[in-house]
């Protein structure tokens, strides 16, 4: 019941209640932040969800939408502004069909012309969790004596989850040998090892042997060419250097696209980590149109600290025709079930399955990683 509901929500410690009634409360809590709570019956749901989940622009501009067609929009319902009569409305599919559109779904909903889109009749399906069939970025406990940090489980487990997620293939990514440490012929004995272990370990199960490779300040790559040989393709990643000027940034990406032809994806484009460190300053569009040119897929990198390609640029790099790989750089078994994560990031950049490389099935995407 909406009274009983207000009350067990003013139970939250608090160090001030803001305001209450009898559609809901507003408390503020001891860490400074305000916390709403709303409450509607049953039939009016759809309206009032709608409007408090926004985003604000959409929400002006569907606003203005319904207006020419004469009606008004609140949380409480739909008005008729000829009428003065109240539409209730229980959910928010009712809410759009009401006003004349399909059902515009959440992440749409960024005032990217999704309304004149949806009135078109041409909103493209987005991708979701149910398509992946494989995630290509994972890191075993396999030690290359990589100066980054290794997982904390097997391939097996890996490939036991795997299964358990119903998918076709991984893409085993661990991080190159330290550059520091070895000699380049130090390095490629360390990934012909680790090619031979992993081939005789993957329980049947379709898995790439692939590597995550730093992008170095100078934009050359982290793994000597002749071990190359020992992958089945990488992942370029920047892990350093973050600061450089964009001009720098750029070439620096660039110059690791042309590097090796088993460059196949761009990890984490941006290498933001969310609440501690801003992303690369790069020209995107100029990145984007030579990823185009090599045919290089950019990561969705699941990782909840990460998120990274950020949906604006996935948006952006859609429009230019790019494709994606979601992957959630599992550094243990449970991360591989952060894939959903990608996912929703990938549908607020207007992704299709289609452009989910990692939706295709094991034959298709081989024949497209290892071309």
């Amino acid at each position: 019941k909406p009274k009983e509901a207000v009350e067990h929500f003013l139970k939250y410690p608090h160090q001030k209640m803001v305001e209450k009634g009898p559609g809901g409360a507003t408390i503020l809590l001891h860490s400074g932040r305000q916390v709403d709570l709303r409450v509607q019956k049953p039939e009016a749901y759809g309206a009032m969800l709608q409007y408090f989940t926004g985003s604000k622009n959409h929400n002006i501009k569907l606003r203005e939408f319904a207006l020419a067609q004469n009606f008004s929009l609140s949380e409480h319902g739909i008005k008729n502004t000829k009428t003065g009569k109240l539409r209730e409305v229980g959910s928010e599919e009712e809410f759009y069909n009401n006003i004349g559109l399909p059902y515009i779904e959440p992440e749409f909903r960024e005032d990217k012309g999704e309304i004149e889109v949806a009135g078109a009749g041409k909103l493209p399906k987005l991708v979701e969790l149910s398509d992946i069939k494989g995630d290509l970025h994972i890191h075993t406990k396999y030690d290359v004596e990589s100066s980054h940090d290794i997982g904390s489980n097997s391939l097996s487990e890996h490939v036991d989850r795997a299964r358990e997620l119903g998918y076709e293939y991984l893409g085993i990514s661990d991080h190159n040998p330290s550059i520091a440490k070895h000699s380049s012929s130090q390095i490629a004995a360390i990934m012909k090892k680790r090619k031979s272990y992993y081939e005789g370990h993957n329980k049947g199960f379709g898995v790439f042997v692939m590597c995550e490779v730093d992008i170095l300040p100078d934009g050359k790559l982290a793994l000597p060419h002749e071990a190359f040989e020992y992958v089945d393709a990488v992942i370029v990643s920047i892990h350093s250097s973050f600061g450089q000027d964009r001009t720098t940034v750029t070439q620096r990406i660039l110059h690791a696209f042309e590097a090796h032809p088993k460059v196949r994806i761009f990890g984490h484009p941006t290498g933001r980590m969310l609440g501690s460190r801003e992303g690369v300053d790069a020209d995107w569009p100029h990145v984007f149109e030579a990823a185009k040119k090599h045919d290089i897929a950019l990561e969705v990198n699941a990782y909840p600290e990460r998120l990274d390609l950020p949906d604006s640029l996935v948006y952006d790099a859609i429009k230019m025709g790019l494709r994606f790989v979601i992957n959630t750089d599992a550094h243990a078994v449970d991360h591989m079930n952060l894939m959903r994560y990608g996912v929703s990031v990938a549908r607020r950049g207007w992704a299709t399955k289609d452009d989910i490389l990692n939706s295709l099935s094991y034959n298709e995407f081989k024949k497209w990683l290892l071309k």
